[in-house]
């Protein structure tokens, strides 16, 4: 497994294309389309999925446009399904002034659920608290948590759906039982390790 990031430097929004020989999974398109498809073309691989986190706009803008231009599939959560479909709860509206309604997922993933993708094994952790549909991939010794969890910060709870309760709970119970080495990549902001926030995290110590 590979890793490339892309950051949007309007919101700090980080895209992942995560691939694995010539077949990749992109996780959270809040980056033009123009970046990603170079991004591919660079690294000669062929986007089969895209992967969303949670709803909010900043990390769904280009989703669509993505999938008319490669046909990848939309891998989510049930509840990261339907809001996307929900300018209320996904914020594009208020945020960018037009709405965004995104098409039916093709593939919903539960709690705990693990099956392999573009040949690589992705373990999906349901992880709400920012909103109502966070979830987490786990893919090899590495976790693509959104914005449930920040180097030293958590996402913030006081949006729509959001819950501060759960989004610890969410913390300890899912990501902090991960070994400390797992690299920790953030939806806003640097990689950390799950045994760096358990130490130093400023909210949610393990």
């Amino acid at each position: 497994m590979k890793i490339e990031i892309l950051n949007n430097y309007l919101t700090d929004e980080n895209c992942y294309l995560v691939y694995n020989n010539s077949s990749c999974i992109v996780i959270d398109p809040g980056i033009s389309l123009d970046l990603i498809i170079k991004k591919a073309n660079e690294l000669n691989v062929s986007i089969e999925y895209v992967f969303i986190t949670h709803c909010h706009y900043d990390h769904i803008e280009y989703l669509e446009d993505l999938r008319e231009k490669t046909g990848a599939k939309l891998v989510t959560s049930k509840n990261g399904a339907d809001n996307i479909k929900n300018v209320n709860i996904n914020l594009s509206a208020a945020a960018l002034g037009k709405s965004i309604i995104s098409k039916d997922a093709e593939i919903i993933l539960n709690d705990n659920e693990k099956r392999s993708f573009c040949g690589m094994d992705v373990l999906c952790l349901y992880t709400p608290g920012h909103t109502n549909c966070g979830v987490c991939y786990v893919i090899e010794n590495s976790v693509f948590v959104g914005d449930t969890l920040f180097l030293r910060n958590v996402g913030r709870c006081d949006l729509p759906t959001g819950d501060g309760n759960v989004l610890y709970k969410s913390i300890k119970e899912k990501l902090y039982t991960l070994d400390d080495d797992y690299k920790v990549y953030c939806g806003h902001g640097n990689p950390t390790t799950i045994g760096y926030e358990k130490k130093f995290n400023f909210y949610v110590k393990g």
